[in-house]
């Protein structure tokens, strides 16, 4: 939907099995299905490639590419030849297209891939080398709307859960928060050390919550390598985590009387998007 400040609007997620992330979001998590301009898979032959979303409490997206037979598929098989499958990238919507690319070309990042050549449509693209390891869309939204979705089977959890968190590690978390912070307009709200993990800084938009690591911890390190960034985690406020198919139990988090349990869905179990999941408090 169109929005009247710059905000963070979703987290996308790429695999060649659209509908497995679709039952994951929304029946397994408690999301709930929006669809897409179009909520037939089949009936998209003519459009680039597969996407719907799947919203969260707050208004938090998770939106589900698929590639079709179709040459504007080409940079997500590309994508997935080279990372697999997982997430791909962040999207921030602009009131001000114009404005929000202009400043940041004059913060010194390369935009690419500007397109105004729709009239409810417009975006630019931050390369993941330059956006600290993951692709960022900036778009403008002009209205166009999308078809209400179909409803799908309920979902396993009483209460729409929260999409609480998302865990990026980077390899400068003070220049990845001048980004996110700066022309991206999130607003810091903490920076902090922590020896068994590293450094980091939390920022909000909207309904997000986005935690960037500079990771110490040589497992987190191991795992990032010589990237830029890479995002670690989705962290979810559930229900009951114990009846998402998949969940690990790892531990509890919280002090006092106030414990609740934490499981983890690893990546090679989730199209390769590791979850953190959490009770709601």
């Amino acid at each position: 939907m169109p929005t009247d400040t710059l905000v963070m609007d979703h987290v996308a997620v790429v695999s060649d099995r659209a509908w497995e992330n679709v039952i994951r979001y929304s029946r397994d998590l408690g999301g709930r299905w929006i669809g897409g301009p179009d909520n037939d898979p089949a009936s998209q032959a003519g459009d680039d490639f597969y996407f719907c979303q799947v919203a969260f409490d707050g208004g938090a997206r998770v939106e589900i590419l698929e590639p079709i037979e179709h040459d504007g598929s080409e940079f997500l098989r590309r994508f997935m030849a080279r990372n697999g499958p997982g997430p791909h990238h962040f999207t921030f919507k602009t009131p001000d297209f114009a404005d929000t690319v202009e400043a940041l070309a004059e913060a010194g990042y390369n935009v690419i891939g500007v397109n105004e050549d729709n009239p409810t449509w417009k975006e630019a693209f931050l390369h993941p080398k330059d956006s600290w390891g993951i692709v960022i869309q900036i778009a403008w939204d002009g209205g166009g709307g999308w078809d209400d979705a179909p409803p799908l089977p309920p979902t396993r959890h009483e209460r729409t859960t929260s999409l609480a968190t998302v865990v990026h590690l980077v390899a400068d978390v003070q220049a990845a928060a001048a980004l996110f912070s700066g022309p991206l307009g999130m607003e810091q709200t903490d920076e902090w050390k922590d020896p068994n993990v590293g450094v980091g800084a939390d920022l909000r938009s909207g309904p997000w919550n986005l935690k960037l690591i500079q990771p110490t911890e040589p497992n987190l390190a191991h795992w990032m390598g010589n990237r830029p960034g890479r995002l670690q985690l989705l962290h979810f406020q559930i229900d009951d985590p114990a009846l998402v198919p998949g969940a690990q139990r790892v531990g509890v988090c919280g002090g006092g009387e106030q414990q609740d349990a934490m499981f983890i869905v690893p990546p090679e179990h989730n199209l390769g998007v590791r979850l953190l999941l959490t009770e709601h408090t």
